[in-house]
């Protein structure tokens, strides 16, 4: 199971960009970019420009957009992010399928692409398909929660989190690869370099 930071809850962009530079440094897996509703693709291009690794989830309502401008600016932002973008996709199915067929390179009722993605498949995810979690900041209680959710076979998890970056890193990332997972590690990294953001 793949955890990624969910940043939709803080309302200062300042904030969601210290985040994400400290997201991409710690090599979290993605961040689930925020904004205002119909802000989201700024707020990715913003963190596109000031991150090298971390993937960036953009939420989209295509109940509220339409699938060709949203195709649009992901595609432009796929460019910008050099490949690292996935799409969690809300609204009606046949307008995300418009989006999707457009990003996939297809003629939509004559329209075509243009940039297409970089990528050569856009990842977009159902939004009602994606668990979504505030944990508490307690590694031990949130290993739980983490471990429920990897053991029901979630295979990504959003997670919003209340403080320091790096337990989260160390302690719940890992634990979600499997229930095998050595906790001693992350102990022992504790000890050895005892960072706090």
């Amino acid at each position: 199971m793949r955890i990624g930071l969910d940043l939709r809850t803080l309302p200062d962009p300042e904030e969601r960009l210290r985040l994400a530079v400290e997201a991409d440094r710690l090599g979290l897996w993605a961040i689930v970019v925020g904004g205002a509703p119909g802000t989201e693709t700024i707020d990715a291009g913003i963190l596109a420009a000031q991150t090298s690794t971390v993937h960036l989830v953009i939420p989209v309502d295509t109940a509220t957009e339409h699938p060709l401008t949203l195709a649009e600016e992901i595609s432009v932002l796929d460019h910008l992010s050099e490949r690292r973008i996935v799409v969690l996709a809300d609204g009606p199915s046949e307008r995300i399928t418009h989006m999707t067929k457009l990003l996939d390179g297809h003629i939509v009722d004559g329209v075509s692409l243009a940039p297409p993605p970089a990528q050569t498949s856009v990842s977009i995810r159902p939004a009602e398909q994606i668990a979504v979690v505030a944990l508490s900041g307690d590694v031990d209680d949130d290993g739980l929660v983490v471990d429920q959710h990897r053991d029901r076979g979630d295979t990504h998890l959003f997670v919003s989190w209340p403080g320091p970056l790096l337990p989260l890193a160390r302690h719940l990332v890992t634990r979600a690869v499997g229930p095998g997972f050595p906790a001693v590690v992350a102990e022992l990294a504790d000890r050895v370099d005892p960072e706090i953001d």
